[in-house]
């Protein structure tokens, strides 16, 4: 019989704890205890959450506090809250282990769930708690190399994602968690990139984040080996960038290069750091090759952004000189095609006059240097509606009057 199923007194349970405890912790226990003894049910849940759970000191006695004390009134606290408190309690367990406990979770939710559809309960919430507590059985199945299950999991989740107007953001959070996690498996590299993102976009404050430094690794290198990913925007202005260690200058480098399309920068980070890439990773240094092709792509765009927006007809002759790796109109030609195909552009070739014409540019989020070319065309372009009003005015005086 697991202590899950033993009725121990809440008192002698809090006592118990509370020896074994930090000193730092032992106010939260009388606080806990009074609490709980006075039925105040949304300030002892906070009480958890804010003063025991959020606390480092905590992790050692947390899962005994959850199977022996929380488990006593789940029922009376917040659905959402009681999942969180259990994925707070299986730090530093084994993945089956912790998959035992969210199977034991899910079942004692489902039942309680059939109840309250009984009584009529409403069942969005419900349905939250059952996407957050499957998303964390998915992710655990990953660990365990169970992937047809956790795809089949997966999918289910996305099902019911689908059917609501909104969903709270810790369940968003652990939901893209997973998908990149099996993305990561599948080496999907565009997809645990994309899911990646939409994971921090649901964290409030990324200093809460364990593994940082492992976590902007990843969705770093997965930018650079994407096959659909040309700009780099999003990671490299996100606060986790930061994270990326002074010892991965290389990949900080690569990846800012490629953004601008500076391929000067971009062979000559190559370059010093040849000998470190094939070291720290050796799949981006066997990719190499498809980067140059990669920052051919970046540099042709960012010629385009250069132009003025009334100038956005490019000879081959401009490419081919602002583009040095490339030796022929052919190659120009067959670049275009190539940023065409992928819809990072819009436009026209006319082989005649051996010209493109671009007239439509895929949104990007921007670095501050390209901010800053963007204002400076703003502000060229105020110039010119400026200049126009000016020589309007002063021609079309016999028509105004």
């Amino acid at each position: 019989m697991s202590a899950m199923d033993i009725d121990v007194d809440v008192s002698t349970v809090l006592a118990t704890l509370k020896e074994e405890a930090d000193a730092d912790l032992v106010h939260v226990f009388y606080s806990l205890e009074d609490l709980y003894e006075r039925k105040l049910w949304f300030q002892l849940t906070q009480c958890l959450s804010d003063e025991f759970f959020a606390n480092p000191l905590s992790q050692p006695i947390r899962l005994r506090l959850y199977e022996n004390f929380v488990l006593k009134f789940y029922n009376k606290i917040d659905g959402l809250k009681l999942i969180e408190f259990l994925l707070f309690s299986l730090d530093g367990i084994s993945p089956a282990e912790s998959l035992e406990y969210l199977l034991s979770l899910e079942k004692l939710l489902e039942k309680d769930s059939k109840s309250a559809h009984e009584e009529g309960e409403q069942e969005i919430q419900k349905v939250q708690e059952s996407i957050l507590l499957q998303s964390e059985i998915a992710r655990v199945k990953l660990e365990l190399g169970q992937l047809d299950e956790s795809i089949a999991i997966i999918d289910k989740c996305s099902s019911k994602i689908d059917k609501l107007n909104s969903v709270d953001g810790k369940i968003n959070a652990s939901y893209y968690r997973t998908l990149a996690q099996l993305n990561k498996i599948q080496s999907d590299y565009n997809s645990f990139y994309r899911n990646s993102l939409l994971f921090l976009a649901c964290i409030d404050d990324i200093s809460t984040l364990p593994n940082k430094e492992s976590i902007v690794w990843e969705i770093s290198i997965s930018a650079l080996l994407g096959d659909k990913i040309y700009n780099f925007g999003e990671i490299i202005m996100h606060d986790i960038f930061a994270e990326l260690p002074s010892s991965k200058a290389w990949l900080s480098q690569l990846l800012t290069t490629l953004n601008a399309g500076d391929l000067t920068s971009f062979n000559k980070a190559v370059d010093q750091y040849s000998a470190q890439i094939k070291n720290d990773s050796a799949v981006v240094y066997e990719s190499l090759n498809f980067l140059r092709q990669k920052i051919c792509i970046t540099a042709l765009i960012e010629l385009v952004f250069s132009k003025p927006t009334n100038g956005k007809v490019l000879n081959f002759q401009e490419i081919l000189n602002y583009i040095t790796i490339l030796n022929s109109f052919d190659e120009v030609e067959h670049l275009i095609m190539k940023c065409l195909s992928l819809g990072l552009i819009k436009g026209s070739i006319n082989q005649i006059k051996s010209q493109v014409e671009i007239n439509w540019v895929q949104p990007r989020t921007m670095s501050k240097k390209q901010i800053a070319t963007m204002s400076d065309k703003l502000v060229s372009w105020n110039g010119q509606v400026n200049g126009l009003v000016t020589y309007m005015n002063d021609k079309g005086k016999e028509l105004w009057v």
